[in-house]
């Protein structure tokens, strides 16, 4: 064992806490006090939630290393890599497995916790506004799931997709020329191509994790500030 490490341990906390402070910061979380009602399991979903999203995070980095966002062409250049990525890439099929199935399991989870939050109650003053904002992470999670399955560009997710495009764009709810006009901004073009992909992998990969962040800071720094809610 080396002897030294204690000894530049203690001074990266040093110098982490001459600047900021840094142990008052760690103490308070290691020895903060909590009513016993709070360690209920149901109370941990949202933790839990937030894993399964930093999970996400990082097998969908791992998964970008070698996706190819093109749809032209056949195969598609898309195809091609999840293909690639699939059967050849060292443990790529566990990744994308992981990253799947931890999307299905994220999204019952939130859906869990919703419930439960609600059934408790933790939807009333003055949580409203961490409610609506957990709404709002609930919705982008949702549009995570819509923009990732078209990714693969295979013949389930194209023709999928194309259904939902048609759902999302009001018609037969909407006048014809509002809902063309929305479906063909969502598509980027008349029908689901090229460009419907690349504005799916954008969206997917660089507004909705920036927004599920924002999102996500506010909705924990409420909780934090406002402390658990008492059972309903």
């Amino acid at each position: 064992m080396d002897a030294t490490r204690p000894g530049l341990q203690a001074a990266v906390v040093r110098w982490l806490d001459q600047r900021f402070p840094f142990v008052e910061s760690v103490n308070a979380e290691l020895y903060r006090s909590v009513p016993n009602y709070a360690t209920a399991w149901y109370r941990y979903l949202g933790a839990v939630a937030a894993m399964l999203i930093v999970v996400e995070f990082i097998t969908g980095f791992l998964l970008g290393i070698y996706y190819v966002p093109d749809g032209a062409g056949n195969p598609a250049p898309a195809y091609a890599s999840v293909n690639f990525i699939q059967h050849t890439v060292y443990l790529g099929w566990l990744i994308r497995g992981v990253h799947f199935w931890g999307a299905n399991l994220l999204l019952v989870v939130v859906l869990m916790h919703m419930t439960l939050v609600f059934w408790n109650g933790g939807y009333r003053a003055p949580r409203e506004l961490n409610w609506m904002v957990g709404v709002v992470i609930f919705l982008v999670i949702v549009l995570f799931s819509f923009t990732g399955s078209l990714l693969p560009w295979d013949a389930n997710s194209y023709f999928a997709r194309g259904r939902e495009l048609s759902i999302a764009s009001g018609v037969s709810v909407l006048p014809d020329s509002v809902s063309g006009a929305i479906k063909y901004l969502l598509q980027g073009g008349p029908l689901v191509g090229p460009s419907t992909l690349l504005r799916f992998f954008i969206a997917h990969v660089s507004l909705l994790p920036a927004l599920l962040t924002l999102l996500l800071y506010l909705h924990f720094r409420i909780a934090r500030w406002q402390g658990p809610s008492e059972p309903g």
